[in-house]
């Protein structure tokens, strides 16, 4: 039988397992903050949908990890929400490799 609880909180700790991940690649100077909360949002994103998705067919209330992506994203890089403006701004936006 399917836990629709079990599966959310497989969710989160893959979610937080790769918050980890990219927080020690910004730590080891591998990632800037804002390409490492970029990268945790879209996944975040994407494994909420996910839930959502698997919640619909179940018939289960709606999990909100949004607000859990978002919190997570913050903890990387504090200015996410001007620095999303600013990708938002910058059609097309890209990626500006340099190494320092």
């Amino acid at each position: 039988m399917f836990d629709l609880d079990e599966f959310l909180q497989c969710i989160r700790e893959k979610l937080y397992s790769y918050v980890e991940s990219r927080k020690n690649d910004v730590d080891r100077g591998a990632e800037t903050a804002e390409l490492a909360a970029l990268l945790v949002q879209k996944y975040g994103y994407g494994l909420a949908d996910s839930a959502s998705l698997a919640a619909n067919l179940l018939e289960c209330p709606q999990p909100d990890l949004i607000r859990d992506v978002d919190q997570l994203v913050a903890s990387i890089d504090p200015d996410w929400r001007a620095n999303q403006q600013r990708r938002f701004s910058a059609r097309p936006a890209s990626l500006f490799l340099s190494s320092t």
